[in-house]
């Protein structure tokens, strides 16, 4: 039996209550106080008619009717719609009373099921409760096409689900045709991700699903996401005849069974394609010595920058992040620092429409105005001080108490460093009354732009001194550091958790990531190994962290994005299906299969919220129980007079 037909069997039930209720809030009109309004709406419409009938043959009309028990909106629908197979113009959505009307603004094809797929869109004029899943199919030929294709779109970095995504269906096998051509088929992904085809004709099918940001039905590369399954799809269906044995005739058994439709699920992952176009992103600034130039691709070694306005060699220092596309111009030259616009040639890499590069030039005007400072107020006192000799402080990552065992000492200068007299860089004990310098490793560090390590092989529940002697390092603008004295407790041992994971099942190399617990999932560690057995995070601090792997296939040692047009797939990842709570002086152990789960499960549970949240529907629960299980008093009308003893 079809839904609509549910829907109208459920509003007589439905009705029926309601009267129930009008009569009871009928006879108790006599009682004085303040009206309520009334139990809030939760029922959403109810579909008591379509015209023409769901799955109804040789429709010739222009549009398509749906009534419901009361008003509806229809703000959303527009948006939400989704028909298949695809019309080139949007239809018009209206209503009248309580219909909601569908007009179609060209002709429908010959011989064809179409589905309208409403998704939730469809809403009451009370409270918005909205009608699920709403779907509607007819055909304007003589049959139904029932085939079905169904499936679940992820993304492929981090697993989750995506919503509202363009699924189709392309009888056009060429790679070019989902760029190229509008699909045959198309489906919306829900807020599980999850999509369906209903009503599909026998044929072979390529199946893709992008965002479509610019709603033209085709991909753009390198500006949309996009997901695809690596097989072709051929959808079929079979009647599989299952004898029921409770029930039989006098010679054989009653002949039941159910239709199974193929192929099984597919699950897709998206993925934003990698295509190399290098610009300019973004040029700023911020003092008259330092200036940000952003690219869209990385630079690498290749940039040239030559200044315009001004002769001068030597005038400029840069630092880049770790991808090489933001770069950090430092104007070495305080002349050329006093002018306002620096105008520069920057010379840099392409490709062309062969993928081979070639040199272009850009120029850029990098601009600097100065900010309007208040007055301050002068005394005599302030004439006759000594003016305070100019140094910079280094800025460190020490915390004064409970340091982490794990890391090192960082401290960054604020502009780049000409010279670096390390050897007048002290830790001694703090206790010590003698000062004697411990043994330290100190090194240039490698990811970040003007920082040293301090390491050491820090003890528990320790109290150290870290100094710097005055001047010893000199900025390239020749201004010194100031004095650095800082003293600190290192954490206690026992403060400390770890979590191990015992691996099985391991093909490929790994990279397994410790995150932090939330949606951006920061990067805390990372363990690379490519054999079972155990690897440990050790010395954790008490907090909830999750788990990821990366199946690092290419071995570059990190995680790479799908190419289309190479019909490759992204590198697959997971989750440890848990969110770890570290606990002091606890070890968190876990056995992990690692062989890669085509279904992409990403259930993280959070034990300690789902302890909570039991918790809490026993307690209501019992506070339920106990309301029934007390007597209620009546006066002789049979009004509620409330619980004995209360007024």
């Amino acid at each position: 039996m079809y839904r609509y037909k549910i829907r109208i069997e459920n509003s007589v039930l439905l009705s029926a209550v309601a009267l129930f209720i009008a009569l009871a809030f009928y006879t108790s009109c006599a009682n004085q106080g303040m009206p309520t309004g009334g139990p809030k709406d939760s029922i959403p419409p109810v579909l008591i008619e379509t015209l023409p009938v769901h799955r109804g043959l040789n429709f010739t009309g222009k549009e398509v009717r749906l009534t419901f028990d009361e008003f509806i909106i229809s703000d959303a629908i527009s948006e939400e719609l989704v028909v298949s197979p695809p019309l080139e113009k949007r239809p018009s959505i209206r209503t009248r009373s309580k219909t909601l009307i569908v007009a179609f603004n060209e002709d429908l094809k010959e011989e064809v099921t179409y589905s309208l797929d409403f998704k939730n869109s469809v809403v009451d004029n009370n409270e918005r409760n909205p009608y699920y899943n709403l779907r509607m199919i007819f055909s304007t030929g003589g049959n139904i096409d029932t085939l079905r294709v169904a499936g679940v779109v992820k993304n492929s970095f981090d697993l989750e689900p995506q919503e509202k995504l363009l699924v189709m269906l392309h009888k056009n096998l060429d790679d070019s045709a989902v760029v190229k051509n509008v699909p045959d088929y198309v489906a919306r992904t829900d807020a599980r991700g999850m999509f369906l085809f209903d009503n599909l004709k026998e044929g072979t099918y390529r199946l893709f699903a992008i965002n479509d940001a610019n709603r033209d039905l085709r991909y753009t590369p390198g500006a949309e996401e996009i997901a695809f399954a690596d097989s072709l799809v051929i959808p079929w269906a079979e009647f599989r005849a299952e004898p029921d044995t409770l029930v039989s005739g006098a010679d054989s058994l009653l002949i039941s069974g159910n239709t199974y439709f193929f192929p099984e699920p597919f699950y897709l992952r998206t993925f934003t394609e990698h295509i190399p176009d290098q610009y300019i992103d973004k040029i700023s600034r911020d003092t008259r010595f330092r200036s940000q130039i952003v690219f869209n691709e990385p630079v690498a070694d290749t940039l040239g920058i030559r200044l315009l306005n001004q002769e001068a060699k030597d005038w400029y220092l840069l630092e880049h992040n770790q991808n090489m596309d933001s770069l950090t111009l430092w104007v070495k030259d305080t002349l050329i620092a006093a002018s306002d616009t620096l105008r520069l040639e920057l010379a840099f890499s392409k490709l062309d429409s062969l993928s081979q590069k070639y040199l272009t030039r850009d120029t850029v005007n990098l601009i600097f105005t100065e900010r309007a400072r208040p007055e301050a107020r002068r005394s005599r006192r302030d004439d006759d001080e000594k003016p305070e000799i100019v140094q910079f402080t280094f800025s460190d990552n020490i915390k004064s108490a409970g340091f982490d065992l794990n890391i090192p000492i960082l401290i960054t200068a604020p502009e780049p460093i000409a010279s670096f007299s390390t050897e007048n860089i002290r830790l001694y004990d703090a206790e010590d009354l003698t000062e004697t310098p411990l043994q330290v490793r100190i090194s240039k560090d490698t990811t970040l732009w003007r920082t040293w390590r301090i390491d050491h092989n820090w003890q528990p529940d320790a109290q150290y001194v870290l100094e710097i002697d005055s001047a010893s390092s000199q900025n390239i603008y020749g201004i010194t550091s100031r004095k650095f004295r800082k003293q600190f407790t290192t954490q206690k041992e026992d403060f400390y958790g770890s979590i191990i994971l015992e691996l099985s099942s391991v093909e490929d190399p790994l990279i397994i990531q410790l995150l932090n617990n939330s949606k951006e999932e920061k990067i805390l560690r990372e363990i690379r190994t490519s054999v079972n057995g155990r690897v440990a995070f050790d010395f954790l601090a008490p907090n909830k962290y999750k788990i990821k792997v990366i199946y690092d296939t290419n071995h570059n040692g990190k995680w790479d994005t799908g190419s289309f047009s190479d019909s490759q797939q992204p590198e697959r990842v997971a989750y440890l299906p848990e969110i770890v709570k570290v606990r002091s002086n606890w070890e968190s152990v876990f056995q992990w299969d690692m062989k890669p789960d085509p279904t992409l499960r990403k259930s993280l549970i959070d034990k300690e919220e789902e302890e909570q949240r039991l918790k809490k529907l026993q307690e209501e629960k019992m506070k339920q129980d106990q309301q029934e299980r007390e007597p209620v008093q009546l006066d002789v009308g049979g009004r509620n007079l409330g619980m004995p003893g209360r007024r």
